[in-house]
């Protein structure tokens, strides 16, 4: 008995691995090879930079982390070169960044711009969730670097450009969106690094008229998106006029166009090294291609007419870019009065309303010629304060609604 024990409990540790093995479940179910050829940026080395003699370790090893080169100056100081994953480039300079290492430790940070100039004031985080903006941060007169303490804690403290939200938790709110709203959730094609592009739908209307809502071409500009979940939430409410809207009108959402580029923690542009909103005439990228042939499609099979669209971003100052006043439209005049009564809301301080200089190239033009819809570019600036910045959503959103339902 005591030979045949050994050999016993090999069979059963043997059958226990084969039953983990088969009960493994698959994270990804689209299998890919990323296209080399297709990518025209310069990835990032992804690492974790050990100093063990001066207790303080960082990382860029995580989604949206933006860290190109690291280096030692002392015992307590680090100097850290941000840079952009190709050129030519808008001045978006993201980093993000992850630091841990002995609890009360003073650690002196400086971001260094070797072609860039500063944009973002820092942000800091030790559960992702919750954001503090550092009041002290010293920038040089090129403001090509910037310089700043951190006080190491026993979390691990993630320093970034602004709040840090991946494609990875833009997926997680859109299945408890699709979940809470019973909402059709369909995968409209994939990126060059083969995430998955989502659209959601809602279904309670006869489909004929919609709005579409867009975000995150553009990788950095977290404000724009935060307001678009804020605005799409209240399109979706239990509201009395949110109800009434969800009977009239379809509505769908393409929340992450670009979730290669927000992964990578590019500064404006995706895998093919393009500005994704540059690419709305002629089409060479595949996440803007989704979206197009995803849009035709619906609107070919239910005959129907898109007659507002909204694509949000951030940049410097909150600022709506719009397309030339048409008469032709789906819904001739909705830009103006939509506008009109977000200004009555604002007060003295109102919005600037430009007209776009992109010519057609842009996702609002392509809204406006290819559709005819009234569309908007939704720019929310980089500092606006949160509550501001949530409480105009939910007024652009209500305001929407009750003119579409007029």
């Amino acid at each position: 008995m005591k030979t045949k024990s050994p050999i016993i409990l090999v069979a059963a540790l043997i059958l226990l691995l084969q039953a983990c093995a088969v009960k493994k479940p698959t994270e990804n179910k689209h299998k890919t090879n990323l296209d080399l050829a297709a990518v025209k940026i310069k990835l990032q080395n992804k690492n974790t930079y050990t100093f063990e003699k001066e207790q303080v370790f960082f990382s860029n090893n995580f989604p949206s982390a933006r860290l190109n080169q690291l280096v030692k100056v002392n015992d307590s100081t680090f100097n850290i070169t941000i840079e952009a994953e190709n050129r030519p480039i808008n001045p978006s300079a993201w980093f993000a960044f992850k630091v841990w290492g002995k609890p009360q430790k003073n650690v002196y940070i400086n971001l260094s711009y070797p072609s860039d100039r500063h944009r973002y004031q820092p942000k800091i985080s030790t559960n992702g969730q919750q954001w503090q903006t550092l009041a002290e941060v010293k920038v040089n007169k090129e403001k090509n670097e910037a310089s700043f303490k951190l006080q190491l804690q026993k979390d691990t403290l993630t320093v970034a450009a602004q709040e840090i939200i991946s494609s990875g938790q833009s997926y997680q709110w859109m299945n408890q969106l699709a979940k809470n709203y019973s909402l059709n959730k369909t995968t409209i094609g994939y990126s060059i690094g083969g995430k998955p592009i989502i659209a959601l739908n809602s279904t309670k209307s006869d489909g004929k008229k919609i709005v579409v809502v867009l975000s995150r071409q553009h990788p950095p500009e977290i404000s724009g998106y935060m307001a678009m979940e804020r605005f799409v939430e209240t399109l979706l409410g239990n509201s009395k006029l949110a109800k009434n809207f969800i009977k009239n009108y379809e509505l769908v959402i393409v929340p992450m166009v670009n979730p290669d580029g927000v992964d990578e923690g590019n500064w404006r542009h995706s895998f093919g090294g393009v500005d994704l909103n540059r690419d709305w005439e002629f089409f060479k990228q595949p996440e803007t291609r989704a979206v197009r042939d995803y849009l035709l499609n619906k609107i070919s099979k239910q005959n129907a007419k898109v007659e507002f669209a909204l694509d949000f971003h951030s940049t410097y100052n909150d600022v709506m870019y719009v397309n030339d006043d048409r008469s032709d439209t789906n819904r001739p005049g909705l830009m103006n009065v939509w506008i009109a009564s977000l200004h009555q809301f604002e007060g003295a301080v109102k919005t600037p309303v430009k007209p776009s200089g992109n010519g057609g190239n842009t996702s609002k033009a392509w809204f406006g010629r290819v559709l005819n819809a009234e569309a908007v570019t939704y720019e929310v600036g980089d500092n606006t304060p949160r509550d501001f910045l949530n409480e105009k959503a939910v007024r652009c959103a209500d305001i929407l609604m009750a003119e579409l339902l007029k």
